[in-house]
């Protein structure tokens, strides 16, 4: 986080704090504040356009705060352990590019998203993906979920605890891939 983004918080907070002190006591009257700002500002435009492009600024600003927030917050998660020759960090992402990579060589499953999240002793996978076709899906299940719990033990050791969630959101069968179709010719049932 930058120190322009900082100080425009901490600037906006303590102007925020103070404005919600000061009206309830009685010191700052709202009417004449809001008769100052109608005479000596809003009714100039230069005024208008200057107090439009700094709000347009601070909701850039923090929109671009809590972007870089969210995606610090998903790349700084990792699963850290100690080896001989000192300590390893291997980042959530990783894992969840991995897994997808792994996942999207089979032809049955698409669209693939996995998400991997740390809980209390254990790793928490989820999986959502579409079905191309037709499969037994009982056994398809699990064989990705034992596929994927033996990929995480490789990578992690077999002492991490793995719980699998695969969703699948949407079952795509196009028929029988064999069949070959006549295309259709344009108006042929036009009379």
């Amino acid at each position: 986080m930058g120190f322009l983004t900082i100080l425009i918080y901490i600037l906006l907070s303590f102007s925020a704090g103070i404005i919600l002190l000061l009206i309830p006591t009685g010191i700052l009257n709202l009417e004449s504040l809001i008769r100052y700002l109608n005479q000596n500002i809003l009714n100039d435009f230069s005024s208008s356009i200057t107090l439009v492009l700094i709000g347009l600024i601070i909701i850039l600003l923090c929109l671009r705060y809590i972007q870089k927030m969210i995606l610090n917050s998903r790349q700084n998660k990792n699963i850290s352990f100690e080896s001989r020759e000192g300590k390893v960090k291997i980042t959530l992402v990783a894992i969840e590019d991995l897994l997808k990579k792994m996942i999207e060589q089979r032809d049955e499953i698409s669209h693939i998203k996995v998400k991997v999240r740390l809980k209390k002793r254990m790793i928490a996978v989820q999986i959502k993906g579409y079905l191309n076709y037709e499969v037994n899906l009982v056994g398809l299940t699990k064989e990705i979920q034992e596929k994927v719990k033996e990929r995480i033990a490789v990578l992690l050791g077999e002492d991490k605890k793995v719980a699998i969630d695969l969703q699948i959101r949407k079952i795509t069968v196009s028929g029988d891939k064999d069949k070959t179709e006549e295309p259709e010719i344009p108006f042929r049932h036009y009379q």
